[in-house]
C-alpha cells in the first residue's frame, strides 16, 4: 500500500486584493550562450550549496532575472522566478544589485521589462544567457503619457478593469438560487497580436458569461500590442470581481482613504526636516508620475522604541540610501504615533506627485498595518516572526488533524503532490472563502474540513480599520 506522508507548508503569503496584470511571454527568444563576466561574477557571489536541489519553474528549465530601468539608467525592481528559493532568490537577487555595470544600461528604456537567464537546469549551474531580453506591455492612448513599464501596466489593467466593473449587470445575481449568496467572476483576458481584446478564460455562474462576453465584445480601445524583441506576443491580464446580491462593486483607492487618516503635509517638523536635507535634484530623482504617485518609507520598532527594518519604495537606490541616511538621524520622538503596537508596520509619505510637480510632505500621524495574529504568536515582536509564526502554526496545526489515510485508496501515483489553500481571515478573526486545489477532490474536502476548523485569528488592522486579509499556503504530500 501506498504511503501518504505530509510534508512540511512551504510557504505562507499574503495575497493581494485585486490580481496584477501579468505579461504570458517567454523570458528568452534565442537559446543562451555564456557570457564569461557576468557568469564568473555569479559564480564567485553565489555559494554552490544554494545551487543544489533547486526547484526550478514548471515547464521552465532555467532560473530567470528581471528587472526595470529607472531615469537614471539603473536597475530596479528585481526579481527572479525562482520564488520556491527562497535564499538563492534573496542572493541572486543581492548580486545583480551590486555588479558594477558601469554605463551597459544607457540605452535601455524604462518602458520596457528586461530579464536573462542566470541559472539553466540542464547543468544545475551559473549559465547566464548572452543576451538581455527587451518585453514591453501593450500601449493605449489614455496610457500613452506614462514612461514606466511598471506604470503603464498598471494604467492598462486599471482602464480595463474600470470598464468591466461600471458595465457588468450586477442585478443579474438576482436570479440566482437563494443559497448563492457571493458571486465571484474569475476573468482571463488576452489583448492579443493585433492589439485586441479577446476572452481567455471565465469562470462565474452560467447567468454571467454570455453578458460578460458581449462586454468584451463591446470594448473599442484597439491597443498597441505587447512586444518581445520587437515581436507581438499575447497579453494576458486576469482579475477577479467579488461581491454580493444587491451590491454594486466599485474599484477602491487606498491612498485617498489613508490621506484623510494620517494627513500628509508639507509642513509638519519631519516634512521640514527633509526639506533642509534634501536637495531638487534628490526630489526630482523620485521617477513618479500620476500613477506611480508617492515615494514611502516603511518601517518597525523594535523592543527598544528604536527603528528597524526600513524600506522604501523608492525607485533609486542612491535616493533611496539617502532618504534611510536622514530618517535613521532624525528624532522619533517628534513623530506622531497613535498606536505603538509591537506587529505593527509603519509607514509615511515622503514625496507626492502632485499638479504636476514632486513635493516633500509627510504624514502628520504616522501610518500604521498590522496583520493577523494566529493563535500563538501573540508574543513575537518582529512583523517577520509573526508571519513565519503564523505559518508555522497552521503546518502543525495540519500535521496534526489532517488525515493522509484518505489519500490511500486514490490510486494516486508516486511522487509529490502539491497543494493550494486560499482563504480570508474575515473582520471577527474567523477563517473564510476557503479554495483549494488538490489533485482528487477527496483531499480537497480533507483540506477544506481542517481549514475549517482552525481557531479564530486577531484580525489584520489596515489604516486605523480593521481589515478582511487574504492569505495562500502551498504544502506537499508525498506518495511512496
Amino acid at each position: 500500500m501506498k504511503k501518504i506522508i505530509l510534508c512540511v507548508l512551504l510557504l505562507l503569503s499574503v495575497k493581494n486584493f485585486s490580481q496584477a496584470i501579468e505579461n504570458t511571454a517567454p523570458a528568452l527568444d534565442t537559446l543562451p550562450q555564456s557570457t564569461k563576466n557576468l557568469s564568473l561574477y555569479f559564480k564567485s557571489k553565489i555559494p554552490k550549496t544554494l545551487l543544489k536541489n533547486i526547484t526550478y519553474p514548471n515547464k521552465e528549465g532555467t532560473i530567470i532575472i528581471y528587472f526595470y530601468i529607472n531615469n537614471e539608467g539603473n536597475p530596479f525592481k528585481i526579481s527572479t522566478n525562482s520564488y520556491r528559493n527562497a535564499q538563492l532568490n534573496k542572493a541572486l537577487i543581492k548580486a545583480f544589485e551590486k555588479y558594477p555595470f558601469t554605463d551597459r544600461f544607457l540605452n535601455f528604456k524604462t518602458t520596457n521589462k528586461y530579464s536573462f537567464q542566470v541559472i539553466s537546469k540542464k547543468e544545475n549551474s551559473i549559465n547566464c544567457g548572452a543576451f538581455f531580453t527587451k518585453t514591453s506591455t501593450p500601449i493605449c492612448t489614455s496610457c500613452s503619457d506614462l514612461n514606466f513599464y511598471v506604470d503603464i501596466e498598471k494604467c492598462i489593467e486599471k482602464k480595463i478593469k474600470n470598464y468591466f466593473f461600471k458595465n457588468i449587470d450586477y442585478t443579474l445575481a438576482n436570479k440566482l438560487p437563494d443559497n448563492e449568496e457571493k458571486i465571484l467572476l474569475n476573468i482571463e483576458l488576452n489583448i492579443d497580436k493585433t492589439g485586441t481584446l479577446k476572452l481567455k478564460n471565465l469562470k462565474s455562474p452560467t447567468i454571467f458569461k454570455e453578458h460578460i462576453k458581449n462586454i468584451i465584445a463591446n470594448y473599442s480601445t484597439i491597443f498597441t500590442p505587447s512586444l518581445v524583441n520587437n515581436k507581438p506576443i499575447d497579453y494576458t491580464c486576469n482579475f477577479t470581481i467579488a461581491f454580493k446580491k444587491g451590491d454594486v462593486p466599485t474599484l477602491k483607492e487606498n491612498e485617498v482613504y489613508f490621506d484623510a487618516v494620517f494627513k500628509p503635509t508639507s509642513t509638519n517638523d519631519f516634512a521640514l526636516y527633509l526639506s533642509k536635507n534634501l536637495t531638487k535634484e534628490d526630489i526630482k530623482s523620485a521617477n513618479l508620475n500620476r500613477l506611480n504617485s508617492r515615494l514611502s518609507i516603511y518601517f518597525e520598532l523594535n523592543k527598544k522604541g528604536k527603528i528597524s527594518e526600513i524600506k522604501t519604495t523608492s525607485r533609486s537606490k542612491k535616493l533611496e540610501k539617502k532618504i534611510i541616511s536622514l530618517f535613521k538621524k532624525y528624532d522619533i520622538k517628534k513623530l506622531n504615533f497613535v498606536d505603538k503596537h509591537s506587529l505593527n508596520r509603519y509607514f509615511t509619505s515622503v514625496i507626492i506627485y502632485e499638479e504636476h510637480k514632486n513635493k516633500i510632505k509627510t504624514n502628520s500621524i504616522i501610518g500604521y498595518s498590522r496583520g493577523a495574529i494566529f493563535k500563538g504568536c501573540e508574543k513575537e515582536t518582529t512583523v517577520a516572526n509573526a508571519r513565519n509564526c503564523f505559518s508555522r502554526q497552521v503546518q502543525l496545526y495540519f500535521m496534526r488533524k489532517f488525515n493522509p489515510r484518505i489519500a490511500n485508496k486514490l490510486g494516486l501515483s508516486t511522487g509529490r503532490k502539491r497543494i493550494f489553500i486560499g482563504f480570508k481571515i474575515d473582520k471577527t478573526g474567523k477563517i473564510t472563502d476557503i479554495e483549494c486545489r488538490a489533485p482528487h477532490n477527496k483531499i480537497k474536502k480533507e483540506v477544506i474540513r481542517v481549514m475549517k476548523k482552525l481557531p479564530k485569528a486577531q484580525p489584520a488592522v489596515f489604516g486605523r480599520k480593521i481589515k478582511n486579509i487574504k492569505y495562500s499556503i502551498p504544502f506537499t504530500i508525498i506518495v511512496e
